[in-house]
């Protein structure tokens, strides 16, 4: 199961950023009363989180032969329709200023980028 993670450069650089953006998330978790800008968190955690999608479809070899899911999966129709409802709470959140639907939308783009994870990462170690 090791290799899953650190098998290879981009398996080592997707887990890293998997648990530097999920450290992220639990100190702006712990912090939340003291963060005035919701904005900067949830622009950073959106392109991170597209960033590591990008690498996780390299690390996976998405959309090829030897794809470890299909793009017709389960898996891949839960991330693709999570990672849509990220980009449509990062809109709303650009357009609504109110620091606590920020506040709120941050929390949601972090619950489902977990949910994200979980699901890519529990499919590989029951595929493997």
């Amino acid at each position: 199961m090791f290799h899953l993670f650190f098998g290879d450069t981009i398996s080592v650089l997707t887990t890293v950023a998997v648990l530097g953006t999920l450290a992220l998330i639990a100190i702006s978790f712990k912090n939340s009363r003291e963060i005035k800008s919701w904005g900067r968190l949830i622009l950073i955690l959106i392109i991170v989180g597209t960033a590591i999608s990008g690498l996780a479809a390299m690390r996976d070899a998405y959309m090829t032969a030897q794809a470890a899911f299909s793009v017709s999966s389960l898996q891949s129709t839960i991330c693709s329709l999570a990672g849509g409802l990220i980009f449509l709470t990062g809109l709303l959140a650009l357009f609504i200023r109110n620091q606590s639907f920020r506040r709120f939308s941050f929390h949601l783009i972090s619950i489902i980028f977990l949910a994200q994870v979980l699901v890519i990462e529990v499919s590989r170690i029951v595929l493997y």
